[in-house]
């Protein structure tokens, strides 16, 4: 009876653990279409000028991203913050882990985004949040 009830055991623990690891791998959605260089622009296309001169992108790696704005007449940039970020069931979550000292009181916020990928745009939707953008997927920063 023991030896029954142990058995009994170990079969539920195996079955629980393997449909757990099978709904953790279909959960999951893969990061790579987030990987790469991002400007916001509007629906169009065209791109945002989000300051005086400025262009804003969001360079995004499998583990990090980093949003700075650019100012292509003088060659300089601002670097906005960077941080960590997840991508699960279509919600995008970023942890602002670095800012400029103008945004110190933003670090360890996290804001999460309803995303959708149309064409060669990005389009974010702010969750608890207000930011409602559009990125265009970008080569490389001219």
């Amino acid at each position: 009876m023991k030896k029954h009830l142990i058995l009994s055991a170990i079969t539920i623990s195996l079955v629980f653990l393997f449909s757990s690891i099978g709904s953790a791998q279909t959960s999951t959605i893969d990061k790579s279409k987030l990987v790469g260089i991002w400007q916001q622009c509007d629906s169009t296309g065209v791109p945002v000028i989000t300051g005086p001169g400025f262009n804003e992108y969001k360079i995004i790696t499998p583990e990090s991203f980093n949003v700075l704005e650019v100012n292509k007449e003088d060659g300089t940039f601002i670097a906005v913050f960077f941080g960590t970020y997840t991508y699960e069931n279509e919600i995008y979550t970023e942890t602002l882990t670095y800012t400029t000292p103008q945004m110190v009181s933003a670090k360890g916020t996290k804001n999460s985004f309803y995303i959708a990928f149309r064409n060669n745009l990005l389009y974010i939707n702010g969750i608890n949040n207000s930011y409602k953008q559009v990125w265009k997927r970008m080569d490389r920063i001219d």
